[in-house]
């Protein structure tokens, strides 16, 4: 099983996928949410995990979100948001997210949402 990072930040997404690689995981990424739609409509396996990002140019991830809801068979893929803005929790709220990290990201908060869905 694999992890995707949707994020626009390239740093973020490399360091991210680094360190998860490096625990043994497999890792994809992309800069945004119209990117991590086709990425899970061309991908023949589904991701265990989806680590995004909420401010980025084009698709945020608000309406990668809301898109990926009206996928039945992307719907039940847990998300974890994560975010420098400093109100997202309670914005993020309407997401139905299974999970939140403030950026900068703190590992042991990383680690705990992956355990929970990728082990």
């Amino acid at each position: 099983m694999g992890i995707l990072i949707v994020d626009d930040d390239f740093a973020i997404r490399d360091s991210l996928s680094q360190l998860l690689e490096g625990e043994g995981f497999q890792v994809s990424s992309v800069a945004d949410g119209q990117e991590a739609l086709n990425y899970l409509l061309q991908s023949p396996e589904r991701p265990c995990l989806i680590l995004l990002d909420l401010m980025m140019p084009g698709v945020d991830g608000w309406h990668f979100r809301h898109r990926q809801k009206q996928y039945p068979a992307f719907a039940s893929i847990p998300v974890a948001i994560i975010s420098a803005h400093p109100n997202f929790r309670s914005q993020a709220t309407t997401l139905d997210a299974q999970g939140y990290i403030d950026k900068p990201i703190d590992i042991d908060a990383l680690f705990e949402i992956v355990a929970r869905y990728c082990v």
